[in-house]
């Protein structure tokens, strides 16, 4: 092996590792989001088939199918993908990350009461479920305010 493929290679491997695909996962994962998305809208579950082709079938529950479906679409663009249980408690930086706000901001939101966190000695935990909760919620917010403007553009005739 040639310096040039060790080095592809180590990056290929941090890329897996990393959960960032690479070119090939990212084809793979595109043609695999079309093929769910038709599965994914059923209300049932879903038989699937892994390894052998005389596998027994296995059900698939609808809402694990449309998590991967979801996965898949986030891999199709390049974009790395990390689960985390809903129950999951975050430091202030992890759940500042997933809100896309900074600490400070995030801080601020704790001593005001808009998100619940309790004290582990001189540090905040946060749970995810009151992370996307409130994410939630901010974004519901968001889309009546627009709503209302554009009504009101609409009601002026700026439309």
């Amino acid at each position: 092996m040639s310096e040039g493929d060790a080095e592809t290679a180590g990056k290929s491997a941090a890329h897996t590792e990393s959960g960032i695909p690479n070119t090939r996962d990212a084809a793979l994962a595109e043609r695999a989001v079309r093929k769910l998305a038709d599965l994914a809208d059923d209300t049932g579950p879903v038989p699937a088939r892994f390894g052998a082709a005389a596998a027994e079938p296995v059900d698939i529950p609808t809402t694990a199918v449309r998590l991967l479906r979801e996965i898949l679409a986030q891999m199709a663009h390049g974009h790395g993908v990390a689960l985390m249980p809903i129950h999951a408690e975050l430091t202030t930086g992890e759940a500042a990350d997933l809100l896309q706000v900074s600490r400070t901001h995030l801080v601020q939101l704790l001593d005001d009461g808009r998100i619940p966190c309790r004290m582990v000695g001189a540090h905040r935990r946060l749970r995810a479920a009151d992370i996307v909760a409130y994410r939630r919620e901010t974004e519901a917010r968001r889309r009546l305010s627009l709503d209302e403007l554009t009504a009101r553009d609409q009601n002026t005739g700026l439309q």
